[in-house]
């Protein structure tokens, strides 16, 4: 009975298809008519195949009917999903529409090669011991992918019919989409129930289907689905955004589509009242505020026969128009915002920029002092021209950045005012001798020589100035007068003047002589380098002193710049004679420690042991003991069991970063005021205030400065614990470094030593580099293999400061430019280029490798016990010293020997620890 029920129920479903394909081919060919057919046809080549598959006697007679069936089934969803988008006024692009076709004719493809494939059925099986035969299989992998894109078709299909059936106000179109819903519902319902019932012999979504089909006729012939010219009419009024009221002559409202009725939901219930209100705003001339939205409404007279008609009230939401002052507000801090990312750019790569240019300056300085040929000294002197030219630019726009970021501040210092002049004397002669121009200085006597003031702010301005005036001048001479007035019993106002028998300036070029990068007569002028930046970069500096910068000029005669600029006398002792060609600039003077400190003991934490050698290195001749720390944990640890006078934590490291730390440190007793320093590879602008609000009490940018290591230290530490030391002339170098390190490509020695402070400090840091670098590869290679950016930046952040420390700068900017590529989330190209860095790191580690102490292949003569355990108690004696050097030889005397296998893990050990400088964990190991 319930067989021949089944079937009755096919062939009905086939009759209503068929005519339900007829009704709407002869309604129309509009896109939802072609839908529409789409699933009508479908379903009924679906179900004429199941019909076949009921009835199939073999398994070659099922899997035809079953292609027959699929024909139409895959066609179902697809055409059902369009129809619900449509009618919702969801615009499917035509590269989505073309795509899901795409897989749904691939889909059909694999059914057609179901003997050839298992990407949708395996496993096949065919079973006629049921109530009708059915083909039992398992789901390929296209079938799941395909179950996931009909699940898409489900959820967000009947989704969007409830929202636009919420949203529909008339009571036909509501139950239109209604019926939609209950129909696209019967086939879901009726989906599952069949997946969820793989056993049953019987596909029940054809129930569906039938079931389907009567919601559809329903929607068709009572609801008026398919009536082409309302559709159309309702859709292209609705769709417009402006709302639109229709009235007749006598005033009564006809007509109102949807965008007016939710502009004004009262037009169902008042809607004289709301066109009252529309006459009286258009009467004002003024916009209508109605519940928080703001509108423009506008009257057009309908005539008809010469006789007006009615009228059209056409009203636009302009509540975006009204708020514009709002969205320029937002756009203008957008651009602040835009403005400031470049200038913090500019600002963070000030010290990467710089570098390498002093680095030129310093190394064609060399050049021309030791080179007896002509031509090298020629070319030395352009190098020195063009390199002081590109430093000049380079400092004006990076000036010129931190002042329109607000970053740059007046920050008094104590200074010799002697000093400053002989500076600006030295700074600007050559210049004005190699022109052939006279330049001459004016002091006023009785002028204070220990002043209160921002020195560098103020030498700066003077010396624009003065470049300024000898750029252009060609012939005559350049005078710069430094004078003063008292002001109080501390106070002088300082003026300086420079004037010129240059070329002058025409009045109307004074408006334009601030203005950034603009220069005038540029024809006449298209000689004399510069940006243009020099006077607008003085004329705010000086506004940040509260000061200006007076012109007095005539065009073809000359210009005279002056400022003045108030400073307070910290010494009332008059400037003695300037002198200026035997004063030394800071760079010429010899090293020597700025203080002695054997009875403090300060703390550095860093997770790269070069860097922790090289700040022992830099303070090996202050006497200071130091302690060293790996990780946050071991500084937490070293803070517990000891007291510090100061301590040294970098930023970035791994599982604990420094700010981490510090507050840890902080929670500690009596730790609360151990003065912390925060070092840092990123010295950008606002860094200073960042680790203040921190906890720290100050920072130091990485590669660490020896001079400005020393200084800071000797602020932090107790007063009572510092000895002053003598200045006595330092020995000469020694030239104990290997000569080959001097060809090792991509290793500036000379920068190296510079940063450690002594040869033999650059020698220990390097040696500590190459034999870390195969570690830090390895590890760098794990994180790359499996994508871990975060520890990925870090290592590539120690890489950069380090490498950096020992002079190999290549090296360093590649990692730095990978860590800002993985700190801006671009995970790509860090990825992508770490195998390279990796292996720059892999070649420099095997270029230094003979620091490390490998041997050649000959055998080594084997070690007896008595000299392992004398090595073994040095390497001890050496850890209780903290003595790296000491643990460093006996290490290398071991290198010597042939170790016997059972020791051999120790020394590898005790080769480890000291590179890392962990004494304790070494004292363990015996």
């Amino acid at each position: 009975m319930t067989r021949q029920l089944l079937f009755a129920i096919q062939y009905i479903s086939i009759a209503g298809l068929l005519a339900e394909c007829w009704v709407v081919f002869k309604k129309g060919t509009s896109n939802i008519h072609v839908y529409i057919l789409l699933s009508c046809a479908s379903t009924l080549v679906n179900n004429v195949g199941y019909l076949m598959q009921m009835r199939a006697a073999s398994e070659d007679a099922y899997v035809s009917a079953l292609q027959m069936a699929y024909l139409g089934k895959v066609w179902i969803p697809f055409s059902l999903f369009l129809t619900a988008m449509y009618l919702c006024k969801k615009k499917i692009s035509g590269l989505m529409r073309g795509a899901l076709a795409v897989v749904h004719l691939v889909t059909y493809g694999m059914v057609l090669m179901i003997h050839q494939n298992e990407l949708y059925y395996r496993d096949i099986r065919f079973v006629n011991d049921g109530l009708f035969p059915q083909l039992v299989h398992k789901s390929g992998v296209w079938h799941y992918i395909y179950d996931v894109l009909l699940l898409f078709y489900i959820f967000y299909g009947l989704t969007q019919l409830l929202i636009a059936w919420r949203r529909e106000t008339g009571k036909i179109e509501k139950k239109r989409f209604l019926m939609i819903f209950f129909a696209l519902a019967s086939y879901v319902v009726f989906f599952v129930l069949y997946k969820v019932t793989p056993s049953w012999s019987y596909d029940v979504t054809s129930l569906g289907y039938a079931i389907g089909m009567i919601f559809m006729y329903v929607a068709i012939f009572r609801y008026a689905l398919l009536d082409v010219v309302s559709i159309a009419r309702d859709y292209a009024i609705d769709e417009v955004s402006a709302g639109i009221i229709a009235v007749d002559a006598r005033g009564k409202v006809e007509y109102y589509n949807k965008p007016a009725l939710t502009m004004f939901p009262a037009l169902k219930t008042d809607a004289p009242i709301v066109v009252d209100t529309l006459r009286a705003a258009i009467e004002r001339h003024e916009p209508l505020s109605y519940e928080d939205r703001i509108f423009t409404p506008r009257e057009n007279v309908l005539s008809h026969g010469g006789r007006e008609s009615g009228k059209v009230y056409v009203v636009s939401d302009d509540t975006e128009h009204f708020h514009y002052v709002e969205e320029l507000e937002e756009q203008t801090k957008r651009a602040d915002s835009a403005s400031k990312a470049k200038s913090s750019f500019l600002a963070n790569m000030s010290h990467e920029i710089r570098t390498p240019i002093n680095v030129i300056l310093g190394m064609d300085e060399l050049i021309l002092r030791e080179s007896t040929e002509p031509g090298t000294i020629s070319y030395a002197q352009d190098i020195k021209s063009a390199g002081r030219t590109l430093l000049s630019i380079i400092n004006d726009v990076l000036d010129l950045s931190k002042i329109e970021e607000g970053k740059l501040e007046i920050l008094p210092t104590q200074y010799d005012l002697a000093t400053l002049a002989g500076d600006l004397v030295n700074m600007t002669r050559p210049r004005a001798e190699d022109k052939g121009l006279r330049f001459d200085v004016f002091m006023e006597e009785g002028i204070p020589h220990l002043l209160f003031g921002d020195e560098l702010r103020i030498r700066q301005c003077a010396m624009n100035v003065l470049t300024n005036a000898v750029k252009y001048t060609e012939k005559g001479s350049v005078l710069l007068r430094i004078e003063h007035k008292k002001r109080s019993h501390d106070r002088i106002a300082l003026r300086f003047s420079v004037s010129d028998t240059g070329i002058g300036m025409k009045p109307e070029d004074l408006k334009r002589l601030f203005m950034p990068f603009a220069r005038f007569e540029e024809m006449r002028n298209r000689s004399v380098e510069g940006t243009g930046l020099g006077m607008s970069i003085t004329k705010q500096l000086l506004a940040l002193m509260n000061s200006q910068l007076d012109v007095m000029s005539v065009y073809g005669k000359g210009s005279t710049f002056s400022f003045v600029v108030e400073q307070k006398v910290l010494d009332w002792r008059p400037v003695g004679s300037l002198n200026a060609e035997n004063r030394r600039s800071e760079s010429q003077q010899t090293y020597h420690e700025l203080f002695c400190a054997p009875d403090a003991r300060i703390l550095v934490v860093d997770d790269m042991p070069v860097n922790l050698a090289l700040i022992k290195g830099l303070l090996k001749r202050t006497r200071v003991q130091i302690d060293t720390a790996g990780s946050g944990a071991e500084a937490i640890a070293l803070a517990k069991q000891n007291q510090y006078d100061a301590m040294f934590i970098d930023h970035m490291m791994p599982e604990m970063d420094g700010i981490e730390t510090l507050h840890a440190i902080r929670e500690l007793p009596d730790k609360t005021r151990v003065p912390c320093v925060a070092l840092t590879a990123n010295a950008i602008s606002g860094a200073r205030e960042m680790y203040l609000k921190a906890g720290f009490t100050d920072y130091l940018s990485k590669p660490v400065d020896g001079a400005k290591l020393e200084e800071l230290l000797r602020r932090c530490l107790p007063p009572e614990k510092v000895q002053e030391v003598e200045k006595k002339e330092t020995e000469a170098p020694s030239g104990s470094l290997p000569g080959w390190l001097y060809a090792v490509d991509g290793l500036d020695v000379r920068q190296g030593v510079s940063r450690c402070g002594t040869e033999e400090t650059y020698l220990e840091t390097l040696t500590i580099y190459a034999r870390g670098a195969g570690e830090l590869a390895s590890e760098l290679n794990r994180y790359c293999a499996v994508k871990d950016a975060p520890n990925a930046i870090i290592k590539v952040h120690a890489l950069k400061s380090t490498s950096r420390a020992i002079g190999a700068e290549p090296l360093g900017a590649f990692a730095e430019r990978l860590e800002l590529a993985g700190k801006s989330g671009d995970t790509e190209t860090l990825f992508s280029q770490l195998n390279n860095l990796i292996t720059q790191l892999d070649v420099l580690g095997e270029a230094l490798s003979p620091l490390c102490g490998k041997k050649s292949d000959q055998p080594l003569p084997p070690i007896g016990e008595a000299r392992l355990n004398e090595l073994y108690q040095a390497i001890r004696d050496a850890a209780a010293d903290y003595d790296y050097q000491g643990a460093e030889d006996a290490l290398n005397e071991l290198d010597e020997y042939t170790i016997p296998e059972s020791e051999r893990g120790r020394v590898e050990a005790i080769r480890g620890l000291i590179s890392n400088l962990d004494w304790d964990r070494i004292a363990e190991l015996f």
